[in-house]
């Protein structure tokens, strides 16, 4: 059992603790972020949830079941720890992690005395290399939000509670030898080689940077590390690798020039769409109540009826529609690490569009920016930016964990708000932590000889930053996984600026899936400002192609309904031609609803790519190729080729088909009704026939019995009376039909 845990294999440990009838999927689940932290209750989504207590309750209940075998407690911890370290293995959301390492230290804290001694030493030892574990999360924490001296101080902390658990193991080796020799193999793996090379190549990356000290000891002791033979884990060699790889990238150009951004911008875009509620009315609520609304836990500042867009976005559509809406402005934002130190404080925005293209907006100066803060700086965006601590500076509101976080919950209260006062029933935001953009403008810059020189060279040009250490951060996306420490140093350089949008002055824009950057050292703030309000403006895209989709997907899902309603009409035909009808109604109604839809579609569309929204043609060029840079027109097509396929594929053989039941059935019901008057009209006929034929017998026994004269009348009347009802029923006889 214990080679196959050191192999990471937990089946054998599982089904041993399931013989002490332990429930092994009740403690799978707790360090899980989706899961709730109580089985049996819902899942609590992204939304941070305290598991403290919830994972204590938990393990103290499997502890009992597990107490009465020798081993069993510490057996227990070692499945919590791997179960944890799993959970670590695929995920960002550090907190349940964390939460559940604390709730095992504190059960042993509070149950541990009564176990048997050996037991008591090894669960001792499982706790402190929990807390191992825990620091080095920690470490991991700072190295994914750009905090290396945090990191270091982390790894410091994992490798002296990694020694203490290896004397505690030693300890228990008489009481649990199996258990013993695993743990001292961890120690062995993690703390005397991993934790101490690591630790030591994080110290010697921020003497690098702020000294220019050579990193050649730091990388002799990674080098060490991987090749002494002592870690056979290719998941722990493949780690150091890296770190290994980014020291390497750093040394190799220390001489080299690098980038310093002297003065810019960056920018924090979540673009949104609010579901239910068209534009003109989500603005006029803004415009009349936005005031008193309550955004994540606090008032607006301000709110201002126009986006201050310069004139150049006082178009010449012939429609008299422009780019335009409404800015609620928000308390700023302060960003602390999860012990409180400050990290950033940021300027909070609402900007609502007119064309639905809504966003949240966050933004903040940069001033003398290493690339190690610029970096920082870029992955604060990131949904998995790592836990922090995000509250508004007024101090009245919840704190989050990231900005993402804090973004989705204001695009959700914004739609709450519209359902509270006043607006539509139903109103959701559409939006997603993942789809945020990250806009860098530079407008001044030079590069330093090294990281820490002191001499500067301006750079006049974006062409000046050719080459230089530092600008790949410009000309790569913000990335979801970090791997190592300044893995920025490893980014492509090949294509360094070449990537370029437009080059006005020596401006120019480079744009990635999730980023854009603005390089124009030589372009007045306010010129800067308007090339930054065209690239927000394609950003924010995002946001109304995902409202569009899933408009679209509504009237698919009604299509659907439609074509099972025709199918059950298929199967029956014994159904009436009114409920067709009535059917063939909602089908037309909702093809004009589509067609409403698919019309207003394209026609925003083709707004945005007209030169008529913009005054300027050199803007309109511009915005063409940032356009082109980005996917608008690819999704644009696919956009369409849904619209198509609902439309003609879905809702068309659905019409067709319903008319073709239609004629169908008005043709039986037409038969119906002719076979119904016909039969009437027989009916008729033979009580007039009947009527007739006793006429017809008097005027003959009157003829007959009168006289010679009137019998010849009587027989000729009658025969006129027999001619003309065969020609009247030949006449009137029904004909087959066409």
């Amino acid at each position: 059992m214990m080679e196959a845990l050191a192999a990471g294999e937990l089946r054998p440990l599982r089904e041993w603790l399931a013989g002490l009838q332990v429930e092994t999927d009740r403690l799978v689940v707790l360090p899980q972020w989706d899961v709730h932290p109580v089985p049996d209750q819902p899942s609590p989504g992204r939304r941070s949830v305290d598991r403290t207590e919830a994972a204590i309750a938990e393990i103290l209940r499997q502890w009992e079941k597990a107490a009465i075998a020798p081993g069993g407690v510490p057996f227990l911890l070692l499945f919590v720890l791997t179960a944890v370290e799993a959970e670590w293995n695929i995920s960002y959301h550090f907190e349940p992690l964390w939460e559940t390492l604390e709730a095992a230290a504190q059960c042993v804290r509070e149950r541990g005395a009564r176990l048997e001694a050996a037991d008591q030493v090894a669960g001792r030892a499982v706790v402190a290399l929990m807390e191992s574990v825990a620091a080095q999360i920690h470490a991991e924490n700072a190295m994914v939000t750009g905090q290396l001296e945090a990191q270091q101080a982390a790894l410091d902390a994992a490798v002296v509670k990694a020694r203490e658990a290896g004397e505690l193991a030693r300890r228990a080796a008489d009481g649990l030898p199996d258990i013993s020799r695993y743990l001292l193999a961890r120690i062995a793996e993690i703390d005397d080689v991993c934790g101490v090379a690591v630790a030591r190549a994080v110290r010697g990356v921020r003497e690098f940077l702020a000294t220019g000290e050579p990193l050649d000891e730091a990388i002799a002791q990674i080098e060490v590390a991987e090749d002494g033979g002592h870690v056979t884990d290719f998941g722990y060699l493949s780690e150091i690798r890296a770190h290994r790889l980014a020291l390497v990238s750093l040394a190799e150009r220390k001489d080299d020039p690098w980038l310093r951004v002297d003065h810019g911008k960056i920018v924090y875009l979540y673009p949104f769409a609010v579901r239910g509620v068209p534009p003109q009315e989500v603005l006029d609520a803004v415009a009349t109540r936005c005031a008193d609304w309550a955004l994540g836990g606090t008032r607006p500042v301000s709110v201002n009826s126009s986006l201050n867009l310069d004139d150049v976005w006082h178009g010449s559509d012939a429609f008299e529609r422009r780019y335009g809406g409404a800015l609620v402005e928000l308390p700023d934002v302060l960003v602390s690490s999860v012990d409180g130190r400050p990290l950033d404080q940021v300027r909070a925005e609402i900007r609502f569009s007119r064309l639905g293209n809504h966003y949240v907006r966050f933004s903040r100066e940069i001033v003398d920016a290493s690339p190690a803060d610029l970096y920082a700086a870029m992955l604060r965006a990131a949904p998995e930016y790592g836990a922090a601590r995000v509250a508004f500076r007024d101090g009245r509101s919840a704190r989050w964990r990231r900005l993402s976080e804090l973004a989705l919950n204001l695009a959700e209260d914004v739609c709450e708000c519209l359902g509270d006062t006043g607006g539509r029933d139903g109103s959701r935001a559409l939006a997603s932590p993942g789809m945020f953009h990250v806009v860098v403008a530079v407008n001044a810059a030079s590069t330093t000889l090294g990281p820490a020189g002191d001499a500067r060279q301006e750079v006049r040009t974006a062409a000046g930053l050719q080459g230089v250490m530092g600008t790949q951060l410009l000309t790569n996306p913000v990335t979801h996984l970090i791997g190592s420490i300044v893995e920025w140093a490893r980014y492509t350089r090949a294509s360094d600026l070449t990537t370029t949008i437009t080059g006005l002055t020596g401006e120019q824009i480079v744009r990635t899936s999730n980023t854009t950057a603005i390089i124009a050292p030589g372009m007045p703030e306010f010129a800067h400002n308007g090339r930054g309000h065209v690239v927000e403006f394609v950003a924010s895209l995002d946001g109304l192609f995902t409202g569009w989709s899933l408009e679209l997907v509504d009237h698919y899902q009604r299509v659907e309904a439609f074509r099972a309603r025709v199918d059950t009409a298929e199967r029956n035909p014994g159904g009436s031609s009114q409920a067709l009808r009535a059917l063939a109604r909602e089908l037309d109604a909702e093809r004009t609803r589509l067609n409403d839809f698919a019309m207003s579609v394209r026609s925003t569309i083709t707004l945005i790519r007209s030169p008529s929204l913009v005054s300027s043609p050199v803007v309109a060029d511009v915005l063409r190729m940032v356009l082109d840079g980005s996917t608008f027109h690819q999704r644009t097509t696919e956009l369409n080729a849904m619209i198509e396929e609902v439309a003609k594929d879905q809702l068309g053989s659905s019409i067709a088909k319903l008319a073709r039941q239609r004629e169908e059935q008005e043709t039986r019901e037409e038969e119906q009704r002719e076979g119904r008057q016909r039969a009437k009209l027989e009916v008729f006929l033979a009580v007039i026939a009947g009527a007739g034929m006793s006429g017809v017998v008097q005027v003959l026994q009157a003829g007959f019995f009168q006289s010679r004269d009137a019998a010849i009348w009587a027989t000729g009347s009658v025969s006129a009376i027999g001619i003309a009802a065969l020609a009247l029923g030949y006449f009137f006889w029904p004909r087959g039909r066409r």
